[in-house]
């Protein structure tokens, strides 16, 4: 009897030496973000201590759940085990193994979701916009889920994204506003292929992205005389460097179960062989970037192709070489192009890329990533007057949260802070 509560004993003290081991090794991994968190809740916030408290025990949180002492150790195993397990799902089907080992987002529903408050508000925008004199486009990005293409294993969901962008067209067609589809015009060449993705990721590759770029300009200027400069030479991947980084990416799907199950990829940054002259401003909250230069050296942010950084941590995330990512909004004003279109990009991630290679061409071309951006977009809409306005989404984002705008016949969100744009001229 007692050998048996000898065992129970040192059985007890032993999960109590590695709980406390671990507990001590986690905290000392999270402690200067959350000394920051405290700091900054003491000294920024005196007067309003109470109400600021939530955020604080938020950041807390947030901070003790992602500092994990050796998290990707944990991560790198898990998925291992999965895959020696043959498991074709993460995360409770958040992301999903196709058969040909590529990842995707998904979840579960029943058909295609509603899209007509979506519709309303493109067709409150359009209006608004014609009486500006700019034109609107909405720009149908593809999903990787190729329909027809894509594999999944039986019992996995499907999120019916496709079905609902085609419904969304559809309806925009209806309320006679234009339209292109990334997803026939991919089919067209060919290029509406598992190859054109990362596997690990959602987005298309740096090499589709520029493919894009250049058949929109053929399309915009077949079919509604965009005029853009110097096609020749800007639209002719032979004028322009290809630097491939071998094994070095891993998108944002694979980093939520490692390496081990998902594999690396290479990444190709491809950038300008002829000069180039931009100025460069981005704004996210209270942090706001300013480059200059040429495209290498402002538009995109080389430090990222290093392979310093995490290869797990986001943002090091190398296709957010391209304009730093998703910055809440951005201006490029490109010095070579002066009497190019002044152009504005509501968009999410899948744009990036291309709208930094159809920059060369443009006077200036501004950058609203709504997720982020709590400006007023139908103010920015009506006082800088643009000469085309493009609504860009894949089929995924198809939601409310990417469409915070003319959510009503009333005037624009007034109470919202207004975000500047800058000029040149340094004005805000």
């Amino acid at each position: 009897m007692k050998r048996f509560f000898a065992k129970k004993v040192i059985t007890a003290l032993l999960f109590t030496l590695i709980l406390f081991t671990f507990s001590f090794l986690n905290w000392k991994v999270a402690y200067p973000d959350l000394k920051v968190s405290a700091l900054s809740y003491w000294t920024d916030n005196e007067q309003n201590k109470w109400e600021q408290l939530s955020t604080l025990i938020a950041n807390v949180s947030n901070t003790m759940s992602d500092k994990v002492f050796e998290k990707y150790t944990y991560i790198e195993t898990y998925g291992y085990i999965q895959e020696l397990l043959g498991k074709n799902e993460i995360n409770n089907f958040e992301v999903i193994k196709a058969t040909d080992g590529t990842l995707h987002y998904t979840y579960f529903t029943s058909g295609a979701n509603d899209v007509s408050k979506l519709v309303e508000r493109m067709k409150r925008l359009n209006q608004a916009a014609s009486e500006v004199g700019s034109k609107v486009i909405y720009v149908m990005t593809p999903d990787k889920y190729i329909t027809g293409v894509t594999k999944f294993e039986r019992g996995m969901p499907y999120n019916y994204a496709n079905e609902t962008a085609d419904n969304f067209l559809e309806e925009l067609a209806d309320e006679e506003i234009d339209t292109i589809d990334f997803r026939d015009l991919m089919k067209e060449d060919d290029q509406y292929k598992p190859e054109s993705f990362y596997k690990t990721d959602h987005h298309w590759k740096i090499e589709t992205a520029f493919w894009a770029f250049t058949k929109f300009v053929d399309v915009l200027e077949e079919k509604y005389g965009f005029e853009f400069p110097n096609e020749e030479l800007y639209a002719n991947l032979d004028n322009y460097n290809q630097i491939t980084y071998k094994d070095s990416y891993i998108g944002s799907m694979g980093r939520k179960e490692g390496k081990l199950y998902s594999k690396v990829e290479d990444f190709t940054f491809i950038y300008p062989k002829f000069d180039t002259n931009f100025y460069f401003y981005a704004q996210s909250g209270s942090q706001e970037i300013k480059t200059e230069g040429r495209f290498e050296k402002s538009v995109t942010f080389t430090s990222l192709l290093s392979g310093d950084g995490d290869v797990y941590d986001a943002t090091n995330d190398k296709y957010f070489t391209y304009m730093d990512g998703n910055p809440a909004f951005a201006e490029v004003n490109n010095f070579n192009e002066p009497n190019g279109a002044k152009v504005l990009f509501i968009k999410d991630s899948l744009m990036v890329p291309v709208a930094s290679f159809f920059s060369l061409g443009c006077s200036k071309v501004y950058m609203i990533d709504p997720r982020y951006y709590y400006g007023n977009i139908e103010k920015v809409i009506s006082d800088y007057k643009f000469d085309y306005i493009f609504v860009s989404y894949t089929p995924q984002n198809l939601t409310e949260e990417f469409f915070p705008f003319y959510e009503s016949n009333l005037p624009g969100r007034w109470w919202m802070h207004d975000c500047p744009f800058i000029d040149w001229n340094g004005v805000l």
